[in-house]
C-alpha cells in the first residue's frame, strides 16, 4: 500500500497541477524569511537558520527537506533601514528533487508604534526527476505514458516572490506570495516522454504575539501564533502555542488542521549567559503525529532547527571640536 501511495503522489507531481507544492514545515515561527522576503533584516542583526525535516517516517520515498536561510539588517545614511536575505530549499519526494535558491531585499519604514516592511525576492527554481519508478510489484524501466519520463529529466526557471511584514516588539503580522510568475519546468529527455511541471502561486498569512508574564519568580513568555498557506485551491492552517521559560527553554504544541498534532521544544543558549558566541544559538525540535488517513502508513514526522543571531555593535565615533570660548 505504501508503494501504491508513493506512485500516486509522484504521478500527480508530474502534470501541470493546482495543489500546494511548497515544502511543509512545523517550526514556521522560526522560518519566516523562507516565505516572506519582507522579513529580511527585521532583527537588525545577522541571523542564520538551518532546518532539516523528515516527513512521514517509515513511508518509502517520504519527503525530505533541508533549508538554509540567512539575513542581515542595516541602515543606509543612518536612517533608512533595509534588509538582505538568502534562502536555499532542497526538497525530495520519491524520484522528484527540487531546489529553490533566492535573494531577498526589504525596506523597513517606521509607522506609529511599529515597523512596516515591504520585500521582494528573486531566484531560481529547479526540479528534476530521476526516471526510476517503483510500484507494488517492484522497479520497472519504462512506461508508454509520454507524460512520465523514462530517463532523468529536469530544468531551471526564474522564480519571483513578494511580501509585507508589520512588527512591533511583541507583535508580528505578515502576508506574502511565492512563485508570483508561476515558473514552468519543461524538458524532453528522449523521443517518447517529456516532463512538464508548473509551480503555482502560494499565498501565506502569518501572525504572532509575545506576552511576557512571570511564573515562580522567573520570566514566562507566552507565544501564540498562526500560519496559513493556500494556493487558492486548498488551504492549510497551523495554530501554534509556545511557552518560553526564563529566556532559556521553550515547549509548545501545534495543530495543523485535519492533518497533524505537533509537539515542539527547544533551548536558547543565551539564557545560560555563558558569555561566548554560544549565547547566540537556539536549537529546536518538533514531532508531528498525523491525524489524517495517512496516520496508518507512517510513524510521524520530525524536524530539527538550528538558529544563530549576532548583533553587530557599531562603535560611536568620538567627535572633537575646538572653540575660542573654551580654552
Amino acid at each position: 500500500m505504501k508503494n501504491i501511495l508513493l506512485v500516486v503522489v509522484c504521478a500527480f507531481s508530474i502534470f501541470k497541477i493546482s495543489a500546494q507544492q511548497d515544502p511543509q514545515f512545523t517550526q514556521n515561527m522560526f522560518n519566516r524569511l523562507a516565505v516572506n522576503p519582507a522579513y529580511a533584516g527585521a532583527k537588525e542583526s545577522f541571523c542564520a537558520t538551518l532546518i532539516s525535516r523528515q516527513q512521514w517516517l517509515g513511508f518509502e520515498g517520504n519527503p525530505k527537506t533541508n533549508l538554509f536561510s540567512a539575513d542581515y539588517g542595516f541602515k543606509i545614511q543612518g536612517r533608512h533601514q533595509v534588509g538582505a536575505g538568502l534562502t536555499f530549499i532542497q526538497d525530495e519526494i520519491g524520484p522528484i528533487q527540487s531546489l529553490n535558491a533566492k535573494l531577498s531585499m526589504a525596506y523597513h519604514y517606521r509607522i506609529a508604534q511599529g515597523v512596516l516592511a515591504g520585500g521582494l525576492e528573486v531566484g531560481i527554481f529547479n526540479q528534476s526527476i530521476n526516471g526510476k519508478w517503483r510500484t507494488s510489484e517492484g522497479n520497472f524501466d519504462g512506461t508508454e505514458d509520454p507524460k512520465i519520463p523514462n530517463s532523468e529529466a529536469g530544468a531551471t526557471a526564474l522564480d519571483i516572490g513578494a511580501g509585507l511584514y508589520y512588527y512591533t516588539k511583541e507583535l508580528y503580522v505578515g502576508i506574502s506570495s511565492t512563485h508570483l510568475n508561476q515558473p514552468e519546468i519543461s524538458d524532453k529527455p528522449d523521443a517518447t516522454s517529456s516532463l512538464t511541471f508548473q509551480q503555482v502561486r502560494h499565498y501565506y498569512v502569518m501572525g504572532g504575539y509575545n506576552y511576557l508574564t512571570a511564573a515562580g519568580g522567573r520570566d514566562l513568555e507566552l507565544q501564540p501564533s498562526i500560519f496559513a498557506k493556500t494556493d487558492a485551491v486548498s488551504t492549510q492552517v497551523d495554530v501554534n502555542f509556545n511557552a518560553k521559560y526564563n529566556n532559556l527553554i521553550w515547549a509548545g504544541v501545534s495543530y495543523r488542521v485535519q492533518d497533524a498534532v505537533s509537539l515542539l521544544a527547544g533551548i536558547d543558549l543565551g539564557g545560560l549567559k555563558l558569555g561566548s558566541q554560544l549565547d547566540n544559538i537556539r536549537v529546536g525540535f518538533a514531532y508531528d503525529y498525523n491525524v489524517s488517513d495517512l496516520s496508518s502508513y507512517n510513524n510521524g514526522s520530525i524536524e530539527f532547527m538550528l538558529n544563530y543571531c549576532y548583533k553587530f555593535i557599531k562603535n560611536e565615533k568620538l567627535e572633537r571640536y575646538k572653540s575660542v570660548r573654551f580654552l
